[in-house]
């Protein structure tokens, strides 16, 4: 079955566009123009993959952005015609996957989402993660790397592809601190000078959904100054 890719750009030609190419690639596209249709239509029938231009009308997409990723584990590619770094920046603290900067091209449009799909799917492994097939147990914490689920006291608990793959890389060595950038460089696949503090908001947002008081964490602890470490107890 096809991917479902569902288009946020309000520049109709353009989302003309990225839907025919996207089709002529294989996936399956649903196009709106503003913030509050793109909240709903994630809601009403979610798609596997959002890309999400900033600049909307209705509902700003970086608002659009937190509220995907604070409440699905759909993945989020931004795209903005302002490139500037705090832009940039802003893209990735509000929780998105990838970040592509206008203009761009359509073939890189279509390979950053097949990039994401794959690590949402499981496909792409990194250092640090086990190999396919080993489920990590780290104290009431269950994590199964095929199935990309994770488990807290048997309660199944969404993450986002990123939000999974942090997890993931934190739970291969419990105990030992990973600093921010090999935190950011291990799930990127490359080093983002300047963006390392975007893994706190990712770790805010996991926090959420592990913890149970997120403001007084037991299992992802703070180590100040440095990073974070994943609690084996």
């Amino acid at each position: 079955m096809a991917e479902r890719v569902l288009i946020v750009e309000d520049e109709a030609e353009l989302n003309a566009m990225i839907c025919d190419f996207l089709a002529s690639r294989g996936f399956e596209t649903v196009s709106v123009y503003d913030g509050p249709s793109a909240v709903r239509s994630v809601f009403a029938d979610p798609p596997d993959i959002v890309v999400l231009d900033l600049n909307l009308p209705g509902l700003a997409g970086l608002d659009v952005a937190r509220t995907i990723v604070s409440q699905t584990a759909i993945p989020v590619v931004v795209t903005t015609a302002r490139g500037e770094e705090e832009d940039r920046l802003a893209g990735f603290l509000s929780g998105a996957d990838d970040y592509l900067v206008k203009p761009f091209s359509l073939p890189e449009l279509a390979l950053r989402i097949q990039a994401v799909l794959r690590r949402t799917e499981g496909a792409v492994r990194r250092e640090g993660q086990a190999p396919s097939g080993r489920t990590l147990r780290v104290a009431d914490l269950r994590i199964d790397p095929d199935r990309r689920e994770v488990y807290v006291d048997d309660r199944s608990v969404e993450l986002t592809a990123l939000q999974f793959d942090l997890l993931y890389l934190l739970a291969s060595a419990p105990g030992r601190v990973f600093t921010r950038a090999r935190m950011l460089e291990a799930v990127q696949g490359e080093r983002f000078e300047g963006y390392e503090r975007t893994i706190d908001v990712h770790v805010k947002n996991i926090r959420k959904r592990i913890e149970a008081d997120p403001k007084r964490p037991r299992r992802i602890v703070t180590v100040r100054g440095v990073g974070y470490r994943l609690e084996d107890q």
